[in-house]
């Protein structure tokens, strides 16, 4: 666990009574600087009005300070009852310690999170990673635009690495993602053409110079647009392999 956490275990009936123990051990923690903390609730059977209130206050005091407080492990009971009370308003319920670790690192250290992902050449499978890649972006707190933009960089990047990499035998297609807080990269890895290829590896060409990309051509427009929408984009040989890669900026 992320020594930057703080972790409290909570048991039995949070009652009114338990306020006061509950505010120190907060107290203590704050004056300790401790900003991130975690309350996990696995053995709680019951959370009072005034301790909510009492989380509720934690909370902001820590949310002033630049940090978080995450509530974890809550039965069904008690999640359901705090979702009417409107506290998931306010707090965000987890299942576990780890899982607030992963939040916590991915709202602080900015790391990123890498998903890679390999396919046959065969275009049935593009639509699979369209909706994966761009679900990924929506839990990861991307907005449905962002989702929108995603399907598009990857439908045509992915069907041009498949239209033109090499056929005899038929070579997989290779989708790197690199998820950050405001940013992706992709990188989408295809085998070249027994023939030199075409396709992907005339982005490489046209692109360092060469002629310009004919707009009354499909697949032309798609690369046009992938441009557009990236705020990178860049191509490169590595062996018999072509390497597309783009970076996309999350909308703020």
């Amino acid at each position: 666990m992320s020594e930057a956490l703080q972790v409290f275990h909570f048991k039995g009936n949070l009652n009114a009574d338990r306020v006061h123990e509950i505010e120190e051990s907060f107290a203590g923690a704050l004056a300790d600087n401790q900003n991130f903390i975690v309350a996990e609730m696995s053995e709680v059977d019951f959370i009072s009005s005034p301790v909510l209130g009492e989380l509720m206050g934690c909370k902001r005091r820590l949310t002033e300070r630049g940090g978080n407080l995450y509530l974890v492990g809550l039965n069904t009971e008690n999640r359901n009852k705090l979702r009417l009370m409107g506290a998931e308003k306010i707090f965000e319920f987890l299942p576990t310690i780890r899982s607030a670790v992963l939040k916590y690192r991915w709202e602080n250290e900015d790391k990123g999170d890498e998903i890679t992902v390999t396919i046959p050449p065969a275009l049935n499978f593009v639509p699979e990673m369209r909706s994966l890649f761009s679900g990924v972006a929506l839990q990861k707190g991307y907005s449905k635009r962002d989702a929108f933009r995603i399907e598009t960089i990857i439908d045509e990047l992915c069907n041009n690495a498949v239209e033109h990499g090499a056929r005899t035998p038929p070579q997989p297609v290779q989708v790197v993602c690199r998820i950050f807080r405001f940013h992706l990269e992709f990188s989408i890895i295809n085998r070249n053409a027994a023939t030199g290829g075409d396709g992907v590896a005339e982005i490489q060409k046209r692109i360092s110079g060469g002629a310009p990309f004919d707009l009354n051509e499909r697949r032309g427009r798609g690369i046009e647009l992938v441009k557009m929408l990236c705020a990178e984009f860049s191509v490169s040989s590595e062996n018999d392999k072509t390497i597309v890669k783009v970076i996309k900026k999350k909308e703020v």
